[in-house]
């Protein structure tokens, strides 16, 4: 009978090696002692990016918001300047409309004149029409329109001049100052008129800074000899310069 046992396995016997433990040791630990700086350094730039992330997250949500603060600044800047420029229309046109109040009245009176039975002052019914002066971004600088017009049809042209003086202060003294020495337009003190109905007067005017214009004196001269036809002086239009931006 045979009798069977366990199968045998060689044995190999392996020198004791107190270098190669060391060894292991050694790389273990180097191993270790890179992996921990390594971690670290990796979980601080983890922390890093996720900050990064963060703040520049909050950062397009803080230009964002700027951005609507800006435009709502602008929006409401767009609006203060159309409700100024409303106003200023606004004051023009009342001013427009007063003119054109006053050039009515005139001219009443000149129609009055020539329908008197008496010796007329003004037979051709010559009147001074709207007269305006509208204050432009420049301190002391105007645009004036001024219109003269003849009333009377029975004579066909009339040819003449025109003086215009504005009547004022500066410093404290009486002042006037003829419509050439302020405005490019004109270059003469008596300018030439040549009209069948009205002839209208446009420019601009740069008044000095320190003078303060109260009145504007106009005085129409016919080219035939005889008196003076029209001597008027007129209220300077109402305005107030510092509002205009």
């Amino acid at each position: 009978m045979a009798v069977k046992g366990s199968k045998f396995r060689p044995m190999r016997v392996i020198p004791h090696s107190p270098l190669s433990s060391a060894l292991r040791i050694g790389l273990l630990v180097l191993a270790f002692g890179v992996s921990l700086p390594a971690s670290y350094y990796f979980g601080i730039y983890q922390i890093t990016e996720q900050q990064r992330q963060e703040e520049s997250g909050q950062g397009s949500q803080h230009q964002q918001q700027l951005a609507a603060l800006t435009q709502e600044l602008t929006k409401l800047r767009t609006g203060a300047d159309i409700d100024r420029q409303t106003i200023e229309e606004l004051r023009q046109l009342v001013m427009t409309q007063k003119a054109q109040i006053m050039a009515s009245e005139r001219d009443l009176r000149v129609y009055k004149d020539l329908l008197s039975p008496s010796v007329k002052t003004n037979p051709l019914g010559i009147s001074v029409g709207v007269f305006t002066a509208f204050p432009l971004k420049e301190k002391g600088h105007y645009s004036y329109s001024l219109t003269i017009q003849k009333l009377s049809t029975r004579v066909a042209d009339f040819t003449g001049s025109l003086e215009f003086r504005i009547i004022g202060q500066q410093a404290g003294k009486d002042l006037q100052l003829s419509l050439y020495q302020v405005s490019s337009q004109v270059t003469v003190p008596s300018i030439p008129l040549d009209f069948k109905y009205f002839q209208t007067f446009d420019g601009d005017m740069a008044l000095p800074l320190d003078f303060v214009p109260q009145t504007v004196e106009v005085v129409v001269k016919a080219d035939q000899k005889g008196p003076t036809i029209v001597e008027i002086q007129l209220d300077w239009p109402v305005t107030n310069p510092s509002k205009i931006k």
